[in-house]
């Protein structure tokens, strides 16, 4: 064969043999960090993923929580508001009894195990801020709409164990207590502060995102969606608008897709507002999906029960049937937050 042939076959040779050389020795490519465990079904399209937890920053107006304050299980006393009277007992002994009312007895003890993180958080927050000192001369009380619901005869072993499992664990974020805030079904979505209490809670809560999560599977159907009817009059007159009720839309939504204002032009209203004064129970929450005007009515169709904030638990529920340990349920709902162990 003549030369004028083998050069180029030799030159297309080193070249492939410094082209292999080079694929062994570059080093791989980087993989995405995994967000969030999220063993479930992928949500639907419409839904946003979770988002990845943000580089944690010290909030605002937040103060550092003095741990050595509760270096052992503090007595509590109790504003037993069926009774009429305080009573003292062990932190972990009232817990058991608010474990046992806001979520059902006999769930899945690493979903009983994540409400007692949060209620405990919160227990703890009531404490700090002296928010039920001031009403009943207390550190808790007993009623759902002071603080959290209560209910000794209905604790069973499972519920002992959760308490016990999750003994002195509390939620903090920068050092600070977590606003550990739950709900019975988020609609698939988490709100974020400003979409459930946008006036309520003053300083800036980065844990609260719109995470999603598959609380649908094992809700009840009367949680997962819904539909109500409230007269144009009672649309109106929560909004302050005194035209024609058929201007009344939906003027924003927030990050979840809940409303965030309601109303007409400048007269408006936030959304949480807006279902409290129309009635919890009529409007079970700000996710809406339509808001219909038939001449005397608004027709609302939504989704979820409940504000939506932080920990969701027909979600909760959910992840343990998937195998999720509390302590993952907590941190997927509460975006960058630590769990501390307060006292043996």
């Amino acid at each position: 064969m003549s030369n004028k042939f083998n050069i180029p076959i030799v030159a297309i040779v080193i070249v492939l043999i410094i082209a292999g050389a080079y694929s062994i020795l570059r080093p791989p490519a980087s993989k995405p960090m995994p967000d969030v465990p999220m063993p479930v079904p992928a949500p639907s399209p419409m839904i946003p993923e979770t988002p990845a937890p943000n580089e944690v920053q010290p909030i605002p107006g937040l103060s550092t929580l003095d741990v050595n304050k509760y270096k052992s299980e503090p007595t509590i006393s109790v504003w037993m508001a069926d009774k009429g009277y305080v009573e003292s007992m062990p932190l972990e002994k009232y817990l058991e009894g608010v474990v046992a009312r806001e979520m059902e007895p006999g769930w899945p003890i690493e979903a009983l195990a994540a409400q007692a993180i949060a209620s405990r958080t919160i227990t703890i927050n009531a404490i700090e801020a002296g928010t039920i000192k001031k009403l009943h001369h207390a550190d808790v009380s007993t009623a759902k709409e002071e603080l959290q619901a209560y209910a000794p005869k209905l604790v069973n072993e499972n519920v002992r164990e959760a308490v016990r499992r999750t003994r002195g664990q509390v939620l903090l974020y920068a050092g600070g207590l977590v606003n550990a805030i739950y709900s019975s079904c988020n609609g698939q979505i988490s709100a974020t502060k400003d979409e459930a209490f946008p006036k309520e809670i003053t300083i800036q809560t980065p844990y609260f995102q719109p995470v999603t999560d598959n609380c649908f599977e094992y809700a009840p159907v009367k949680v997962q969606s819904w539909t109500a009817k409230i007269p144009a009059s009672e649309v109106a007159a929560a909004v302050g608008y005194t035209g024609n009720p058929a201007d009344i839309t939906i003027l924003e939504k927030g990050p979840s897709g809940r409303i965030l204002y309601i109303g007409n032009g400048n007269k408006k209203i936030y959304g949480a507002d807006f279902r409290k004064a129309v009635g919890y129970d009529r409007l079970k929450s700000t996710l809406i999906s339509e808001m219909n005007y038939d001449g005397q009515n608004f027709v609302f169709k939504g989704m979820g029960w409940g504000n939506g904030v932080g920990l969701c638990q027909w979600g909760a529920y959910t992840f343990a049937q998937k195998g999720l340990k509390a302590e993952e349920i907590v941190k997927s709902y509460y975006i960058g937050v630590e769990i501390k162990k307060l006292w043996d």
